[in-house]
């Protein structure tokens, strides 16, 4: 409808274009086709002359337009290239094609950096040399969540390529594993803008059974003058196969995102990368997945915040050197809060104030969420340097989908709604479906909906408030930026736990260019300073737990200590492990075929204690005085040696 495009004429008037894609006997009409507009709009619009009848034409691959609509409807005014005319000036004319091809290239911007590459901080800069000092190519870099994983991946991936091109090889082959299909998008994301900032042009393949939606990196190619290549999705390694010979005359790297799942029918190419990075390596210790960390590879990477261990070095664990290799480089959490590139996690804890236990009671559930988050952003404003730039940012990990779907149909969220329109919702769980910022999709959840329900997480500002419930699925490897609280209603596995509270440990970007600067110091967390000096943990202490209020306590403190005092390594049954689906596990406790009804459970109302509670400090203290009982048991023994 109107103009597809304009310029100038070769008598200096303005023209215009209008372009019909047509089946080849159609004939086109004013009427059927919206002819006329093109007439109204080049003259009111592009200013071409009403008595020019050389610069208005249409570009059609139909029959003609008709000519009545020529004559009356169109004035004569207009020219027509059909679909016979086409042919004649393009079929089997090399001479018009070549300077076709020319006129593009010379219409293309110089491909270069567009924006400012992110700069690598102290300890990724640390891990970046270790890597390339590493003899084998192969190894294990654990570092915990939120302190910026994937960018190391990213520029790992951006030497190799230059050292390929230095050495006038153009093709390198990198594989990148992952072990969620969302995941492999969100790594896509990432490596393609860090790449694209260095200026390296690259062929992306996504080998999975997601469907990358690639318009805009499309947009993003063509704005950095490079030419145009469909971005694959596929699970026919024949395909990559066809567009591998292509790199190769194009002299292009070749990037392949697949699952876990996907990677061993990829082996299939006879295609040997160069370079295969693992993304969140500790899911490869499985009986399902463990071929994949020994499948044909020149070097390979396996990052992780998690290992997972067995009990002998030559099982399947990440202990095991024939299958992992060795330690490239590891930081623990405490290092790096210590460094000052991950805020420490303090304790909120949430209780009823009759001491009332809660087990399906989904009205003061949801209800608790909101005391919470009220609750957590008064200390957010009171801990806070500028706290107008942090708003509070909850990830709620649900006990299971009945929870979630039992509290989103509480008359609890429809007051939320009314009465906080400033703060963001979101929800996401394969049964319940989606709650993209307030707007709900039902199932099916596909992993465009979860994908786009990410990119609009990823989208908000700093300031912004926002709740965001889960069971599972944006606990692992999905970024979620600027978290300030997570509050977990279920005891996860150990690996699950921290991944939830490494969302929430990220620096916030003003204060990591303010500590950088070294206008801000580690020690001022506590004085003044930091937009976000910490994160918090918040413990729901009033919910049923088969295993004991205390024990659950012991076991969130236990891993907060183990978590940020040392690199976590999670003991493994191999014997038991399953290979990870793309879906969240549910518990069995709280299966939908359970569908527990919602029970009043007289909760009245909730009492808030930061850090310090008797039940925790308790925990704290017998732990420690465990610790002193070790220690003297080891000088005992050494004496008596």
């Amino acid at each position: 409808v109107g103009v597809d495009g304009f310029g100038t004429g070769e008598n200096g008037n303005p023209a215009t274009v209008q372009v019909k894609f047509r089946s080849g006997n159609y004939v086109l009409t004013a009427n059927e086709d919206h002819l006329s507009n093109f007439l109204t709009s080049s003259w009111s619009d592009y200013r071409v002359p009403l008595e020019d009848e050389k610069n208005m034409l249409i570009v059609t691959t139909g029959l003609k337009v008709d000519d009545n609509t020529l004559q009356k409807m169109l004035k004569g005014k207009v020219r027509v290239l059909n679909r016979d005319a086409l042919r004649q000036m393009f079929d089997n004319r090399p001479e018009w094609w070549k300077r076709f091809y020319e006129s593009v290239e010379k219409s293309r911007p110089k491909v270069e950096a567009k924006h400012k590459p992110l700069q690598l901080r102290q300890h990724q800069l640390e891990a970046m040399t270790a890597i390339k000092d590493d003899p084998n190519a192969k190894g294990k870099i654990v570092l915990p969540t939120g302190c910026g994983k994937t960018l190391i991946e990213a520029d790992v991936i951006r030497n190799l390529i230059k050292s390929f091109k230095r050495k006038k090889k153009y093709s390198p082959v990198i594989k990148v594993n992952s072990s969620r299909i969302l995941l492999c998008f969100q790594l896509f994301d990432d490596i393609f803008e860090h790449l694209r900032s260095h200026g390296i042009e690259a062929r992306y393949v996504n080998y999975n059974s997601g469907n990358k939606d690639d318009k805009e990196y499309a947009i993003a190619m063509r704005k950095e003058g490079w030419n145009y290549r469909k971005i694959l999705s596929t699970t026919q390694y024949s395909e990559v196969v066809e567009i591998y010979e292509q790199c190769k005359k194009d002299q292009l790297p070749l990037i392949v995102f697949s699952t876990y799942h996907s990677s061993e029918k990829f082996a299939q190419s006879k295609i040997v990368p160069d370079l295969t990075i693992n993304d969140e390596a500790h899911n490869l210790v499985s009986n399902n997945f463990t071929n994949v960390a020994k499948l044909p590879t020149d070097g390979n990477l396996f990052f992780t915040a998690t290992e997972k261990i067995t009990d002998s070095d030559e099982a399947e664990g990440m202990n095991n050197p024939a299958i992992f290799d060795n330690l490239i480089y590891s930081k623990s959490a405490r290092e790096l809060i210590e460094a000052g590139e991950m805020v420490p996690p303090y304790l909120h804890v949430v209780r009823s104030s009759n001491d009332n236990r809660i087990d399906t009671d989904y009205e003061k559930m949801f209800e608790s969420v909101v005391e919470a988050f009220n609750a957590h952003e008064r200390k957010i404003r009171e801990a806070s340097y500028s706290a107008q730039d942090m708003g509070a940012k909850v990830l709620v990990v649900c006990r299971g989908q009945q929870d979630l779907l039992q509290m989103f149909q509480t008359k609890a969220i429809e007051h939320f709604r009314a009465t906080y329109p400033d703060i963001h919702l979101f929800a996401l769980s394969s049964d319940f479906g989606i709650c993209n910022d307030g707007v709900f999709e039902k199932p099916v959840v596909t992993n465009m909906k979860k994908y786009r329900l990410l990119k609009r997480l990823k989208a908000l500002k700093s300031s912004d408030k926002a709740l965001i419930f889960h069971v599972d699925m944006i606990g692992e490897g999905i970024d979620v930026s600027g978290i300030t609280g997570v509050m977990p209603f279920r005891n996860c596995e150990e690996a699950k736990l921290i991944q939830n509270i490494g969302r929430s440990t990220r620096l916030h970007p003003i204060d990591r260019k303010k500590f950088y600067a070294g206008e801000i110091t580690v020690e001022m967390r506590k004085t003044g300073g930091w937009i976000k000096p910490f994160s918090w943990i918040i413990i729901p202490s009033y919910m049923v737990e088969s295993e004991g209020l205390e024990g659950r306590f012991r076991v969130i403190v236990n891993k907060l200590r183990a978590e940020f005092g040392f690199i976590p390594r999670q003991h493994t049954v191999i014997d038991n492990v399953r290979g990870l689906d793309d879906e969240e596990v549910i518990d069995t406790v709280n299966d939908m075929l359970k569908n527990k009804k919602n029970k009043k459970s007289g909760v009245d109302t909730f009492e808030h204690e930061f850090e310090k509670m008797s039940a925790i400090e308790r925990i704290i203290m017998e732990n420690e005085i465990d610790d002193k009982v070790e220690e003297c048991w080891e000088e005992i023994n050494t004496i008596m040696a």
